[in-house]
């Protein structure tokens, strides 16, 4: 069973959790004092997010919250790793927060399933250099150079097929 959290700066939007999650929040008695489910808002990433500001003698203090890293360190066995560990979500859906669909990743990882690109061809491990197009991907912090291409779709090609090879099939592959 599920609960929809109604976020505050979204119109008819919400942030999905379980049942047992809510109750964890609601028998929290500092999460209670915040009003932390009247609060939720959705950060600009989307992520469901409490946040607020104290005044104190030095300053101000600011306070965030996320949500699905909240769910995710009180319900997720955290596996040994020598690398930083996040919390993501396995179907991409910020506003999906159930304990099944967080997970423990690293960062590589992390960026690996990200759907979208900022770069300048358009396409994920693709660059333009001398009027052709280079194809890259890294694993464990190594570049493996795929080649010089005609255009930019045959390198996010070989990137995609190259990424598929290495890690199986992710929401980062291009789309070709």
């Amino acid at each position: 069973m599920t609960a929809k959290i109604k976020l505050k700066n979204r119109d008819q939007e919400f942030v999905t959790i379980d049942l047992r999650s809510l109750e964890y929040i609601k028998s929290d008695k500092h999460l209670m004092s915040l009003k932390f489910l009247d609060n939720m808002r959705a950060h600009s990433n989307g992520y469901a997010v409490f946040q607020r500001c104290v005044t104190t003698a030095k300053g101000p203090v600011y306070e965030t919250i996320y949500l699905h890293k909240l769910i995710g360190e009180k319900f997720l066995k955290k596996p040994k790793s020598d690398k930083k560990l996040f919390i993501s979500f396995k179907d991409g859906n910020v506003q999906n927060a159930t304990i099944d669909n967080l997970q423990w990743v690293t960062m590589g990882e992390m960026r690996r399933h990200m759907k979208s690109v900022r770069t300048k061809t358009g396409y994920r491990g693709v660059t333009k250099e001398k009027g052709r197009y280079r194809a890259v991907i890294y694993d464990q912090h190594k570049a493996i150079n795929l080649g010089f291409f005609d255009t930019a779709i045959e390198a996010a090609k070989a990137y995609n097929k190259k990424s598929i090879e290495l890690f199986g099939r992710t929401r980062g592959l291009n789309d070709v």
